[in-house]
């Protein structure tokens, strides 16, 4: 296969994907510390299943309010459906949340930090897609502000063999995010969101129950007024809108740009906790600086591209 030309990216590409990915890393900046709170009360297959499926079930009920007719049907790609819903965000959070399981959060985060590089060598190796000029160095420089945010909490970190369920994890998610952009021209990025996370949903929410039944697993599900807002904010804000706007910024900028900018995520969640009181380090300012450095560099050489063009 020819590799294709790296993007061009236009300067309405720009604003739409930037305006996408700014919302991205405020609302996943969320996800992390509430699904903790989840946890508390909730094990982890219930916690996963329910953000998947009430994530898709929400939007698909703004598709159907939006195209005022009823979004299932018979004659949807239900084949390449279900393959992007199970080996996107079915396999990925659940690689996810084993990973977290096994080895702890602080090694996770700093394979996690490793996603702009990720993206860009899955995406280059599956889909023969080239760099962007300059994003390189773009790549380079989020990949060192996210390990340095974490840098203060290495000698912490477990080494336990748990990390390499995070690295397929975002093998998979950039997978995903390529592929349903390809498989599904045509489709808006509602309807690519919607009708792919519905069969992960579906599936995981199977096994749960299936878990529940045979006794394989605590399944504990206590529904009262912590539980519930938590657990509907988690699959309405961070899993249907931040994947919506993710797609809509894979969409214009790219998955590896996009990744650049996820590297924010820590950040996010850093300011958050500056809300109730905890300050920030050192190394969080001095990452979150680097991260910034880097998507700045890969902004500034795409918008020269564009205008050599």
């Amino acid at each position: 296969m020819k590799p294709e030309p790296a993007p061009a990216l236009k300067r309405g590409d720009l604003l739409v994907g930037n305006g996408a990915a700014v919302v991205v890393m405020l609302v996943w900046g969320t996800n992390f510390p509430l699904v903790e709170q989840l946890l508390l009360q909730w094990d982890m297959f219930s916690t996963t299943a329910s953000r998947q499926l009430i994530g898709a079930l929400a939007l698909l009920l703004l598709l159907w309010a939006r195209s005022r007719q009823f979004p299932i049907r018979r004659a949807l790609p239900w084949r390449q459906l279900t393959l992007l819903g199970i080996f996107g965000p079915a396999v990925s959070s659940s690689l996810t949340t084993l990973a977290v399981a096994t080895s702890g959060s602080i090694a996770v985060a700093v394979i996690y930090a490793m996603g702009p590089l990720v993206a860009a060598l899955v995406a280059r190796v599956l889909f023969q897609i080239p760099l962007q000029k300059g994003i390189g160095i773009g790549i380079a420089l989020a990949c060192v502000g996210g390990i340095v945010i974490k840098s203060a909490q290495l000698g912490q970190a477990e080494l336990t063999g748990g990390e390499g369920s995070m690295l397929v994890s975002l093998c998979f998610w950039t997978w995903y995010s390529v592929a349903a952009q390809r498989w599904l021209k045509g489709f808006s990025q509602l309807e690519i969101v919607a009708y792919t996370m519905l069969p992960g949903g579906i599936l995981l929410t199977v096994l749960t129950i299936a878990l529940w039944l045979t006794g394989l697993a605590d399944i504990h599900v206590p529904l009262n007024s912590t539980t519930v807002p938590i657990a509907l904010f988690i699959a309405v804000v961070p899993i249907a809108l931040g994947n919506l706007m993710w797609h809509t910024g894979v969409s214009r900028l790219g998955v590896t740009l996009m990744s650049i900018f996820a590297n924010f995520v820590p950040v996010i969640a850093i300011l958050l906790a500056m809300w109730f009181g905890i300050m920030p380090t050192w190394h969080h300012i001095l990452g979150g600086l680097v991260i910034l450095a880097g998507v700045i560099y890969a902004q500034v050489m795409a918008a020269r591209a564009m205008r050599k063009s």
